[in-house]
């Protein structure tokens, strides 16, 4: 697994956009867990608008584990 920040951008309006940190095994999955958590915590639908890969310290926030 490998941990990526993802951010992701609320469709519709108003606009919003946050940053998570996620551990997946790919980069479309921690789009999806990313997405997933955010409609979860902000409500509204997710979309990922920018994923990239960590240094190895970064400590995943959430861990998308099957």
């Amino acid at each position: 697994m490998t941990s990526y920040f993802v951010t992701v951008r609320r469709r519709g309006l108003p606009r919003f956009a946050v940053t998570l940190l996620v551990r997946a095994d790919s980069r479309e999955a921690a789009g999806e867990l990313a997405a997933g958590i955010a409609e979860l915590r902000h409500g509204g639908l997710f979309e990922p608008r920018r994923i990239r890969t960590t240094t190895p310290q970064a400590l995943p926030v959430f861990d998308a584990v099957a």
